[in-house]
């Protein structure tokens, strides 16, 4: 069905504006995007696009995806139009054609939408960039809200201290949930209290890692990656950046290359409730 018939349905028939079906339909084909590209892809002026995407978004049919520049991403069709299909229904005595016709339009939305995920082309993974310390407290903080089998940790001795301070409260509920938890950081004398005290809910295990970054892994599908100044704590600092990555498939490549890259599988210990090494 050509794009134009295709926004001109969702506006007789599904009770959109002439803009808001085209910025829809613009969002289905092109997958995730900035307010710029829509603009281009739907043909609706730059100055109208926010306004379009509000109300979208007071709809339910497209969502804002966190993180800079600002993105946007539409709801599955089948989802966004339930609601009004289910009414049709409910008045299909005199709204068949409706019914049919809007059936017809979601379905060919579903299929453009599938499409840009679809398995027989390279995957389009979604990386979020996060430049400033409260979107990356935020999407860490996230991430392990989400957690529901395994949390891996990697960072080092100050990073260990940072992870702590922020995740404490987040560390509780994930044990609470049966989460198993892994964290790898180089141990001493300096950290044996904070190591010991994380032994009880935590595996531990002591690799030697020196630089400044925290690496989080939560259930094998999705990586977080930070730099962050954690020398003095300044959580002010323009010197962090960190982002993520929602794929299995890269959650499991890079764990594979940091696992080798810190020499894991050959190198490290891991740390009792005691503070005992054992190999």
């Amino acid at each position: 069905m050509d794009l134009a018939v295709l926004c001109q349905s969702l506006s007789r028939h599904l009770e959109l504006s002439e803009y808001e079906s085209k910025v829809y339909v613009g969002l289905v084909v092109e997958g995730v995007c900035e307010a710029r590209r829509i603009s281009t892809r739907s043909g609706v002026p730059r100055t109208k696009v926010y306004f379009t995407l509000k109300k979208l978004m007071e709809r339910g049919l497209v969502f804002e995806v966190s993180g800079e520049p600002r993105r946007f991403a539409p709801m599955p069709p089948s989802k966004a139009f339930e609601q009004c299909l289910s009414h049709f229904r409910d008045r299909a005595s005199d709204r068949v054609i409706s019914l049919v016709e809007s059936q017809e339009v979601v379905a060919v939305l579903e299929k453009a939408y599938e499409k840009t995920r679809s398995t027989n082309d390279p995957q389009k993974e979604e990386v979020w960039i996060f430049h400033n310390m409260p979107a990356i407290l935020g999407k860490m903080k996230e991430m392990l809200n989400r957690a529901k089998k395994t949390v891996t940790v990697m960072t080092n001795e100050n990073g260990l201290v940072f992870f702590y301070r922020t995740s404490q409260k987040m560390l509780d509920k994930m044990v609470e949930k049966n989460v198993k938890i892994q964290i790898v950081v180089p141990t001493n004398s300096d950290n044996k209290g904070l190591v010991r005290e994380l032994g009880y809910i935590c595996k531990i295990k002591n690799v030697n890692i020196t630089s400044p970054f925290l690496y989080l892994c939560v259930d094998e599908k999705a990586f977080f990656l930070a730099k962050l100044n954690l020398n003095n704590f300044d959580l002010e600092s323009e010197n962090n950046i960190g982002f993520v990555c929602y794929s299995s498939t890269a959650c499991d490549l890079f764990s594979k290359f940091v696992d080798g890259l810190v020499g894991i599988r050959k190198e490290s210990n891991e740390i009792n409730a005691f503070g005992i090494e054992t190999s």
